[in-house]
């Protein structure tokens, strides 16, 4: 039985009762061109300008929002608290590194690792003090998100045509190893085996991980995807015109090719492939598709009514999603059928988290939310400053950063276990 939930009366459906370039429903007007990658790595409408802020509702401190746990109302009337009031609550701590757009979080050891502008990060994660910061000397480099292993913290960087792999001490922020990639770094890193795997415009490239040695390279379409490694096999999404775009199935050692699956619709795919059971999950175009890992065959595909650009995440028997069409979604994942959809007021394009009953995922109305993961309902949100990024959420506590520069820990409570008696 498949369930609605919604933020507020709108009806659902398409794009949940509100055109697409409503602003109430985080669209915009037309469709005008590729967004900056340095941003987010994917296509979609673009705001009018890079330093202005895009349409969306402004209702998170002066007009009446939904009540869930953890938020209030907001208007400031005596006797009720603001959502100003209840957020701060939430929130644990804030830092802004004064720059543009803070990269998905990357959690380890007690620290906190994102990219900014032209530097990395390390930031306390139980205080959100500063431990180190790392600087690539190219204003407006982009790196990449990092991605943590063995107490090294690998992130790109993807200036114009340039591009660097580099490989930092995840305590001190040292610089262990810097190698040139050729081509920008459009991918944030994988790192399985003693080896990191990075996409690029031109393809993937496989890293020594102590190194930086080159080991392969599998050319294709540009990879915007992370790409994942299970049973001994890694699977790539590349995007794109021709025929290197598609879902590569290759050898993690020597880049040989297994299969191929394309659903003759990629273009700048930025959906990073999630691996379960013996199935590939993956988002292209309006579609969530679920592919056998062993042979490429289409098991099932799920059609939204707008593009899927957010990466997918398995967990208790379902595939959790994001669409354009401002919903996140909830299927099996033995057979795709629905099983609940939650409706924000924008597009929802961050990597779902699922730990402790809860999906956390991100959407452009510029709210973080915090839903059940087995029936849809809102537990909580807590409204942001600019478009979030994905989370990660470790030991209690939900890391999150913003388009505009801001990195945020928010307490993150798990939801009431269920009456056995109900």
């Amino acid at each position: 039985m498949s369930r609605d939930r919604s933020h507020g009366a709108r009806p659902l459906g398409g794009d949940g009762g509100a055109p697409y370039g409503d602003a109430r429903a985080g669209g915009f007007a037309a469709r005008r061109s590729l967004w900056d990658r340095g941003t987010r790595g994917f296509r979609r409408d673009r705001p009018p300008a890079f330093g202005s802020a895009p349409a969306r509702p402004r209702h998170h401190a002066r007009t009446s929002a939904a009540a869930a746990t953890g938020t209030a109302y907001a208007g400031g009337r005596a006797g009720r608290p603001s959502v100003v009031n209840a957020c701060m609550e939430r929130q644990r701590w804030h830092f802004s590194p004064g720059r543009r757009h803070v990269s998905d979080p990357a959690v380890a050891d007690g620290v906190v690792y994102v990219s900014s502008a032209s530097e990395v990060y390390a930031v306390d994660a139980g205080t959100g003090q500063q431990r180190w910061r790392f600087s690539t000397g190219l204003e407006w480099n982009e790196p990449s998100a990092p991605a943590v292993a063995g107490g090294v913290v690998y992130f790109g960087s993807k200036k114009h045509t340039d591009g660097h792999l580099y490989a930092m001490d995840a305590l001190t922020g040292r610089q262990l190893w810097k190698v040139a990639t050729g081509h920008p770094v459009t991918s944030c890193p994988a790192v399985v085996d003693g080896m990191v795997y990075v996409g690029s415009q031109r393809g993937l490239r496989a890293l020594d991980a102590a190194t930086g040695e080159q080991r392969w390279e599998l050319s294709s379409s540009a990879v915007f995807a992370c790409p994942a490694v299970a049973d001994g096999v890694m699977y790539v999404h590349a995007g794109g015109h021709g025929d290197g775009s598609g879902l590569y199935a290759v050898d993690p050692a020597t880049g040989e090719k297994r299969w191929k699956f394309s659903t003759g619709h990629e273009w700048n795919e930025s959906s990073a492939p999630a691996v379960a059971n013996g199935t590939v999950y993956v988002g292209s175009r309006n579609s969530l598709y679920a592919v056998d890992t062993h042979n490429g065959q289409q098991r099932w595909a799920f059609v939204t009514s707008r593009d899927v650009t957010a990466s997918p995440t398995v967990a208790n028997g379902l595939v959790y999603f994001g669409s354009w069409d401002n919903h996140l979604y909830a299927v099996a994942t033995a057979t795709g059928e629905l099983h609940w959809r939650y409706l924000t007021a924008g597009a929802v394009t961050s990597t779902a988290t699922v730990t402790d009953g809860l999906v956390y995922a991100g959407s452009w109305d510029c709210n973080l939310y915090a839903v059940d993961a087995a029936t849809g309902q809102l537990h909580w949100k807590f409204p942001t400053t600019d478009w979030p990024t994905s989370p990660a959420v470790m030991d209690g506590l939900a890391y999150i950063g913003t388009r505009d520069g801001h990195l945020y820990a928010l307490q993150s409570p798990a939801p009431p276990p269920q009456d056995a008696t109900q």
